[in-house]
C-alpha cells in the first residue's frame, strides 16, 4: 500500500482465517506488525490490523480494529518498532492512513452521529474536515505541504476524488471512469 524513497513497503496480508496483519518489507526482509493493543481474534469476528502509509524515516501509519468493529490509528516507526496511537477527540474510529515527512498524519474517523470525516494531524493538533456538503469524507493520502487527497460521497450516494489544499478542496473524477467512482489513494 505505501512505499517511500529508501524502498521500504508497507501494508497488510490475510491469512487463511481471514485475519489481516501489516507487514513491512525492508531490506529483502518480510516482518508481520501487529499493534500490541489490537485484540485477539474471536469466532466471527476477524483480527484487522493494517499499514497504509509510510514517510521517508520510516515512520507507518495503520489502525487495528477492537473486538466492537472500532478502529484505532496508529504511527509504527520501522527503525524501533514503537507503536503510538492516533486519537482526534470525540470519534468512535480512527484510520491513520498518510503520513509526511514532518510526521503529519492524514486518515478519517467516524463521528458520534455516523458520519465520517477527514483529519489531519500536525504536532499533535487535529483539524477535523468534511468535503463541503459530504457526510463521508475519506482522506488517504497527504504530501509534504499537508496537501490531502481522498473521495467522499455527495447527496446522490456518487463516490468523487478530492484534492484538499489547506482547506481549498478540489473534485476530480477520471472522465473514463463510471459516474462517481474515483478514489485517490495517495500523493
Amino acid at each position: 500500500i505505501g512505499i517511500n524513497n529508501g524502498g521500504a513497503i508497507v501494508g497488510f496480508f490475510a491469512d487463511a482465517n481471514g485475519d489481516n496483519f501489516g507487514f513491512t518489507h525492508v531490506g529483502g526482509h518480510f516482518t508481520k506488525i501487529v499493534d500490541p493493543h489490537t485484540p485477539k481474534s474471536k469466532p466471527g469476528s476477524p483480527v484487522v490490523n493494517q499499514l497504509l502509509g509510510i514517510n521517508n524515516h520510516g515512520i507507518a501509519a495503520g489502525f487495528y480494529n477492537d473486538a466492537k468493529g472500532h478502529s484505532h490509528g496508529y504511527t509504527y516507526d520501522i527503525n524501533n518498532h514503537s507503536f503510538h496511537g492516533v486519537s482526534p477527540g470525540g470519534a468512535t474510529s480512527v484510520t491513520a492512513a498518510g503520513i509526511n515527512d514532518k510526521g503529519d498524519v492524514a486518515g478519517f474517523l467516524t463521528k458520534a452521529n455516523g458520519d465520517t470525516a477527514g483529519f489531519l494531524e500536525h504536532s499533535g493538533h487535529f483539524t477535523v474536515f468534511e468535503y463541503p456538503g459530504s457526510t463521508n469524507t475519506l482522506a488517504f493520502g497527504m504530501d509534504n505541504a499537508d496537501i490531502v487527497v481522498g473521495s467522499y460521497v455527495d447527496s446522490s450516494n456518487a463516490t468523487h476524488g478530492f484534492v484538499d489544499a489547506g482547506g481549498s478542496f478540489h473534485q476530480v473524477d477520471d472522465p473514463k471512469a463510471a459516474p462517481g467512482t474515483t478514489i485517490i489513494n495517495g500523493i
